[in-house]
């Protein structure tokens, strides 16, 4: 069931991105990264999750992976959660919670995209503010 979750969650990501512009590969399995995009300018390496809780991990694992193929393929590393019944949230590796062996992003995180600031249509506040010098 989980499984189907996730590659259902995938599916609805790689449709949005599609309808974005973007040229997307899923790799099924999970090998490296779930999805891959790109659209010319902006190049998004996603590791995909989906919950029906207020929370999701990610494991040290995946996350040292997600970190290790985006340098190698020159992208953007992206964790894209989405909050069954709530939306889709975007979140750089950095802005997780560590915590012991995993890495924590709840429905209360404040440090996250939007769709729209993930694909470029909009810019993000923190992009704005740490921008301004």
């Amino acid at each position: 069931m989980r499984y189907r979750r996730g590659a259902s969650a995938e599916r609805e990501l790689i449709k949005m991105l599609e309808g974005a512009g973007f040229a997307v590969v899923r790799s099924a399995g999970s090998k490296k990264v779930d999805i891959i995009a790109g659209n010319g300018r902006v190049h998004l390496c996603i590791e995909v999750k989906s919950t029906h809780e207020e929370r999701v991990y990610l494991s040290r694992e995946d996350y040292e992976k997600l970190l290790s193929f985006s340098r190698r393929f020159g992208g953007t590393p992206v964790v894209a959660v989405k909050f069954v019944n709530k939306g889709w949230r975007f979140f750089r590796p950095e802005d997780l919670e560590e915590g012991g062996k995993n890495y924590k992003v709840t429905l209360r995180s404040s440090n996250y995209m939007t769709f729209e600031e993930l694909v470029g249509k909009q810019s993000s506040l923190r992009g704005v503010v740490e921008g301004a010098d």
